[in-house]
This record gives structure tokens, C-alpha cells and sequence, in this order.
């Protein structure tokens, strides 16, 4: 189970990061951090990329399941036909502290019943170790930030120094759904039982570069 502590710091993490990752998008090159009060961590301009290979055995499910997953641009999506997986790519746009924005997002769509549960201005953040989402859906307004998954592995991470910025690369990221209640949130929202705590969703790499701060 995930702490309350823990769910929080990812909460506000991911809603610092909003305002810039949204700058970023329609093309506001020159913002640099969005919030500078003393006890906050700045949120800074980042570049890099998240990619998501589904696990063995996961697209097969989803597919016996009628369940899609679809890049929302600048996301991408592609098909690996000979391992029968999807790997999926977003794009790195800020950091504040450990939450590293994303770009872009991803949906699953019950394909037989048309529901859909989106992820929109992802996060993931390496401390707390999980991948958060805004979630919208036709006709509503906003929602508040959902933990999508959890990571319950990084094989290796590693970092350097070079031009005055640093660059930091995670290898063997495993997500997984984080707790019952979250299964049970994709499972009603889509019409399926496919949603599992027990099995590994995804497998990862994460790089990041961002500029060298006091």
C-alpha cells in the first residue's frame, strides 16, 4: 500500500509541474522555473525521454480483453511485432526535484465499449516511485492527479556532469498497478477484469538532462 505521505508529496509534485509542462507545449521556450517561493524546489526546464515496453504477456491480455493503448501526442506510440509489445515514448519537458514532467500522455480505450481512462501531463517521480496522470474524460472538467502505477524497480541509474548540466539515466524500470483499489479504479472505469497488482505492466528507461542549479 501506498502512504499518505508518500501520495502527497507525488500530488504536489505533479501540480508544480503543470504550469510549466503546459508552457513548454505551446512553445514558451523561455520560462525557466514557474515557482520560486523559499520553501518550494524551482521547477526548471528538462529535456529527455521516458520509454515503456509492455511486459510479456501483457498485450495479448489487453488485446483478449478488447483494451487499447494510444499515445496522446507528442507521445508515441510503436508496435513491436516480433515480441508482441507496444513501446511508448514521452517526451521529458521540467523538473522539480524528483517529479519529472512529461509531455503529451496516453489512453486505454475499451475498444467493444468505447470508455476510456486517460493519462494527461504525466509525472514520474524517481523518489516517491510513481507514475501520476491527470485524468479527464468527454465533457468533464479537470480531475486531481491519479497515481497510474508504481515502480517497484530501477536497476541502474547513473548520472554526469558536462556543460553545465547534468544528465541522469535510469535503466530497468519496472511499473506495476500499485494497490487493489487502483485495479479496481481501471477494471469498472473500462468494463474489464484485465487490471492486476500481480503482474509487472511495463518495463522503462529514463533520461533526463537539465541545467545545474545551487
Amino acid at each position: 500500500m501506498l502512504t499518505l505521505g508518500r501520495t502527497l508529496r507525488t500530488v504536489m509534485g505533479a501540480c508544480a509541474l503543470i504550469s510549466l509542462s503546459t508552457a513548454t507545449a505551446v512553445g514558451i521556450s523561455s520560462v525557466s522555473a514557474v515557482d520560486r517561493s523559499p520553501n518550494q524546489t524551482p521547477t526548471i526546464v528538462a529535456t529527455g525521454e521516458l520509454i515503456l515496453t509492455t511486459s510479456p504477456g501483457i498485450l495479448p491480455a489487453w488485446d483478449a480483453a478488447r483494451i487499447e493503448l494510444t499515445a496522446i501526442p507528442p507521445a508515441s506510440l510503436t508496435e513491436l511485432t516480433t515480441s508482441a509489445a507496444q513501446r511508448l515514448q514521452l517526451p521529458v519537458v521540467a523538473k522539480t526535484g524528483s517529479a519529472n514532467a512529461l509531455s503529451g500522455g496516453f489512453r486505454f480505450t475499451n475498444t467493444k465499449t468505447r470508455e476510456v481512462v486517460n493519462c494527461l501531463i504525466p509525472t514520474i517521480d524517481t523518489r516517491a516511485r510513481v507514475l501520476d496522470c491527470v485524468t479527464i474524460g468527454a465533457g468533464q472538467v479537470w480531475e486531481t492527479t491519479k497515481i497510474f502505477f508504481e515502480i517497484s524497480k530501477i536497476k541502474s541509474w547513473t548520472a554526469f556532469n558536462a556543460d553545465g548540466q547534468r544528465t541522469s539515466l535510469l535503466t530497468g524500470i519496472e511499473f506495476k498497478i500499485p494497490d487493489d483499489g487502483s485495479a479496481k479504479f481501471f477494471n469498472d472505469k473500462l468494463s474489464t477484469t484485465v487490471f492486476s497488482t500481480s503482474v509487472t505492466i511495463a518495463t522503462g528507461t529514463l533520461d533526463v538532462t537539465r541545467r545545474i542549479t545551487r
